[in-house]
């Protein structure tokens, strides 16, 4: 048999027969084809320019002249590969350098790098987490922490999405545990919301727990320092492990762990994420110092150009009776709810010049599909306003 005749089985059949009817009906919005990037527009391979409101490069770096110089340096004196995986030979002065400026910009002692945030917060959870701990979750968090919990043989405890008494009723649950890790994205992507970080920390003070935060949307783009969620909500120095990508803010790709010296060493000698993937390739690893060092010199402007163009986009779609939800920065949530009608607005939406990103589950729960509109520094007031307008049409009609 092949996989051509295979029966997949219900749910998998699902998903292919919804792809079918989407493509059938001309609403098949995933998959765009970019032809040539042009900053905050770009175009695709049938020749349409869109201007692109489903990019995660909040603060604008990917075409900084000091990232892709970063990038082409690298190149030039490592080559495009590295010799293998980090502890044996796959670990540069670039990348020693990149974790120094990590755990520097996030205040934490010591940073583990991965090949992508997703690894990262695998190889945390089942490095600290294992059989008789457990792992407390809010459904909401990324599905890589979700992943990670299974993975760790830890018992994995969910609850309800920002809701402090649901996570002390688990805490309560998972007393008998050895362990108890509380992990929680800092800003969620699928609702655009921060977590109650203040009050999560009290419950993992009460409860003798450590708390991860994920800060992969929040890192570098909110907090003084630009540090995130926790930073802006005065809990950094409670916050045991950070998780976060280089794949937003910081414009390149790749994971990070920013924790304590003994956490991070135990990382780097026992997570098979890390240890059985090859180290990030030199230019992914120049361009990512370099937006560090931009992040760091010029964020306080980049940031408030970020959160401005935020609270101007939410402010016109809230006027316009559009339900972006809970929605607090520049991770704008578009509420649709049937799976068809978010593929068919995004189809149209494209179809009209605005490219933004679809949520299906599991990303998000059954009956809560949603656009997700991406705000970055580098969008223009003409931009942010013809976006708003054009979200309202669309989903008027």
């Amino acid at each position: 048999m092949t996989t051509t005749d295979m029966d997949f089985g219900p749910a998998l059949n699902g998903v292919l027969d919804t792809v079918d009817r989407w493509q059938e009906q001309g609403n098949y919005p995933l998959f765009p084809v970019i032809s040539e990037p042009l900053g905050t527009r770009a175009r695709l391979a049938d020749g349409r320019i869109v201007t692109v409101f489903g990019s995660c490069d909040y603060l604008g770096l990917s075409r900084h002249p000091a990232v892709v110089g970063g990038a082409v340096d690298a190149i030039e004196r490592f080559g495009t590969h590295c010799y293998g995986t980090q502890p044996v030979g796959g670990y540069t002065e670039l990348h020693q350098s990149l974790e120094h400026s990590l755990a520097e910009f996030f205040g934490k002692p010591a940073t583990a790098l991965f090949p992508t945030g997703m690894q990262a917060n695998i190889g945390v959870l089942t490095t600290l987490a294992g059989p008789g701990d457990a792992v407390l979750s809010d459904q909401l968090n990324h599905g890589s922490i979700t992943m990670g919990g299974r993975l760790s043989g830890a018992r994995l405890l969910t609850f309800r999405h920002n809701d402090l008494d649901d996570l002390a009723a688990r805490l309560a649950e998972a007393s008998d545990a050895r362990r108890r890790i509380i992990v929680v994205d800092g800003l969620f992507s699928a609702d655009g919301d921060f977590a109650p970080l203040a009050g999560i920390a009290d419950l993992a003070d009460r409860h003798k727990a450590l708390l991860i935060v994920d800060e992969a949307h929040a890192g570098g783009t909110v907090g003084p320092h630009g540090r995130g969620a926790a930073e802006l909500l005065g809990v950094l120095d409670r916050v045991d492990v950070i998780t976060g990508t280089m794949s937003k803010a910081f414009a390149s790709t790749g994971g990070f762990a920013c924790g304590s010296h003994r956490a991070m060493r135990l990382v780097r000698h026992s997570a098979g994420a890390y240890l059985l993937s090859l180290g990030l390739v030199p230019a992914t690893v120049g361009a990512s110092l370099a937006a560090v060092q931009v992040a760091r010199a010029e964020g306080v402007s980049l940031r408030a150009r970020n959160a401005a163009n935020a609270k101007a986009l939410r402010g016109r779609l809230q006027e316009a009776g559009v339900n972006i939800g809970a929605s607090a920065a520049h991770v704008v949530l578009v509420h649709i709810g049937r799976i068809d009608d978010a593929a068919r607005i995004a189809t149209r939406l494209l179809e009209k010049g605005l490219l933004v990103n679809p949520l299906f589950p599991p990303a998000v729960p059954i009956g809560g599909a949603r656009l997700r509109i991406g705000v970055t520094s580098a969008h223009s007031g003409a931009e942010i306003a013809a976006a708003a307008d054009a979200l309202v049409s669309a989903l008027a009609s």
